[in-house]
C-alpha cells in the first residue's frame, strides 16, 4: 500500500494542469475563460472554494490546510460536454474536452505549520473556429475555409505555508508564478482542388509566452460546532505575454484583479449543513491590453450548497451534496455581458480510513464525484455544457 501511494505522489509531482480539449468558445475573448482551481467536493456544493468544513487543499483558502495532520496529495479531472449555437448567424456545434485544474500536494512541517505546493489552471485559452469565405483573386471569385485555432493557456506553481493559531482560528499565505503559452494559427484553404494546388494554402500564426506573479493570504474561524467562516485575497502583478522573435504580433503586459473570495459553512442539523461563498474582481483594467472587438469588466461569482454528511453507500461514509452556481465571466466576445450558471451535484466515498491514537477515524483514501449542467451565454451566442469534476484524495504517506 506504502509502495503504490509512494508511485501516485511521484506521478501527481510529475503531473502538469493541462488544458485539453476545447472548453468554451467564449475562450477566445481577452485572455480566455477563468478556470476555478478548486475540487470536486466545492464544484457539487456550487462554492467558489471557500469556507468549506474540513481540512482541504484548495488555493483560494490557503488557510483550509492548516489543521491536516499528515501528509496529503490529491488531483482533481474535469471533463466536459459543450454544445453552443449562435442566434444571428444560426451557426451551431459541438465537442468535448478535459481538464486537469488541480493538482496539489500537503506536508505538516516540524510541528509549526503545513506547507503546500500545488499546480493550477488559470485562464484557458484552447478552442477552434471555422468559417466559409469568398476571397477574389484575379478578378475571379474562390470559395475557401478560414481556420483559426488557438492552443494553450496560462496555468500556476504555488508555494504555501498555513497555521493553526489555536483551536478555532488558522492562518495562511501562498506565492504563485504564472505560466504557459499560447499558439495561434489562421490557416485559409482554398475549396476548389485546382485553386488549391495553384494558390497554396496560406497561413500566419504567433507564439507567446506568460509570466507573472501572484500572493494570496487568507484566514478562517470556526464558531464552535454551529459555523465555519473563511476570507481570502489574491493580489497580481502584471501578466506578461512576451512574443516570440517571428512572431508578427507584439509583446503585451495585462492588468490583473485583485480578488476578494468570502465563504462560510453553517450546522442546520446534525448531518447537514450550508455552504455559501462569492468572489469579487474587476477585471476592467485589464481591457487596455486587449486586441480591438474584446471587452473586460467587473465580475460576481456566488453559489451554494448543502452537505447531507451522514448519507452511506456500500456501507462506506458518502455524503450526498447539491448545489447551484451563478458566475459573471470577465471577458465578452460581442460587448454584452457575460453568465454562467449551472446546477451542481454529487458524492464522496471514503475507500480507506484507520484509526488514530484518540480513537478519531482517519481518511486515508477517498475520492468525490460532482456532476454539473450549467448554461453560458455572451449575447447572441449560447453553451450549454455537461460536467464531471472527479478528485482522488491520499493521507498518511
Amino acid at each position: 500500500m506504502r509502495f503504490r501511494r509512494t508511485l501516485f505522489v511521484l506521478a501527481l509531482m510529475a503531473a502538469k494542469p493541462t488544458l485539453g480539449g476545447a472548453q468554451s468558445i467564449l475562450s477566445g475573448a481577452g485572455l480566455g475563460i477563468p478556470v476555478d482551481a478548486v475540487d470536486a467536493r466545492s464544484r457539487a456544493l456550487g462554492g467558489v472554494g471557500i469556507g468549506l468544513q474540513g481540512e482541504a487543499i484548495l488555493p483560494g483558502d490557503p488557510a483550509a490546510s492548516a489543521r491536516l495532520v499528515m501528509g496529503t496529495v490529491m488531483m482533481t479531472a474535469e471533463p466536459s460536454w459543450v454544445s453552443y449555437g449562435r442566434s444571428d448567424t444560426n451557426e451551431s456545434g459541438s465537442f468535448r474536452g478535459t481538464r486537469f485544474p488541480l493538482v496539489g500536494v500537503a506536508y505538516p512541517a516540524f510541528g509549526v505549520g503545513v506547507i503546500t505546493f500545488s499546480f493550477e489552471s488559470v485562464l484557458d485559452q484552447r478552442y477552434s473556429a471555422a468559417n466559409g469565405v469568398t476571397v477574389n483573386v484575379a478578378d475571379k471569385l474562390l470559395a475557401a475555409t478560414d481556420s483559426f485555432t488557438s492552443t494553450g493557456g496560462v496555468s500556476q506553481v504555488r508555494l504555501g505555508f498555513a497555521r493553526a493559531l489555536n483551536r478555532s482560528v488558522s492562518v495562511g499565505i501562498s506565492v504563485g508564478r504564472y505560466g504557459g503559452s499560447l499558439v495561434r494559427r489562421f490557416t485559409r484553404t482554398f475549396n476548389d482542388s485546382i485553386a488549391s494546388g495553384s494558390l497554396g494554402q496560406f497561413q500566419d500564426g504567433g507564439y507567446w509566452t506568460y509570466t507573472g506573479t501572484e500572493v494570496t493570504a487568507g484566514a478562517s474561524a470556526d464558531l464552535g460546532n454551529v459555523a465555519h467562516l473563511a476570507a481570502s485575497g489574491t493580489w497580481s502583478g502584471n501578466l506578461e505575454a512576451k512574443a516570440s522573435s517571428d512572431t508578427k504580433g507584439s509583446s503585451a503586459s495585462y492588468a490583473l484583479p485583485f480578488q476578494l473570495r468570502l465563504g462560510a459553512t453553517g450546522v442546520l442539523a446534525p448531518g447537514l449543513a450550508l455552504n455559501v461563498g462569492l468572489t469579487r474582481a474587476d477585471w476592467s483594467r485589464t481591457d487596455k491590453g486587449l486586441s480591438e472587438g474584446r471587452s473586460a469588466g467587473s465580475t460576481l461569482t456566488w453559489g451554494g450548497g448543502i452537505e447531507l454528511s451522514r448519507a452511506r453507500l456500500l456501507g462506506r461514509s458518502a455524503p450526498l451534496r447539491f448545489g447551484y452556481r451563478h458566475a459573471d465571466l470577465p471577458f465578452s466576445l460581442t460587448g454584452s455581458k457575460p453568465v454562467e450558471t449551472a446546477w451542481t451535484g454529487g458524492l464522496g466515498l471514503v475507500l480507506r480510513q484507520a484509526q488514530t491514537l484518540t480513537h478519531e477515524a482517519l481518511t486515508q483514501a477517498s475520492v468525490d464525484l460532482s456532476f454539473e449542467r450549467g448554461k453560458r451565454t455572451d449575447g447572441p451566442i449560447s453553451e450549454s455544457f455537461k460536467r464531471m469534476s472527479l478528485t482522488l484524495r491520499l493521507t498518511g504517506f
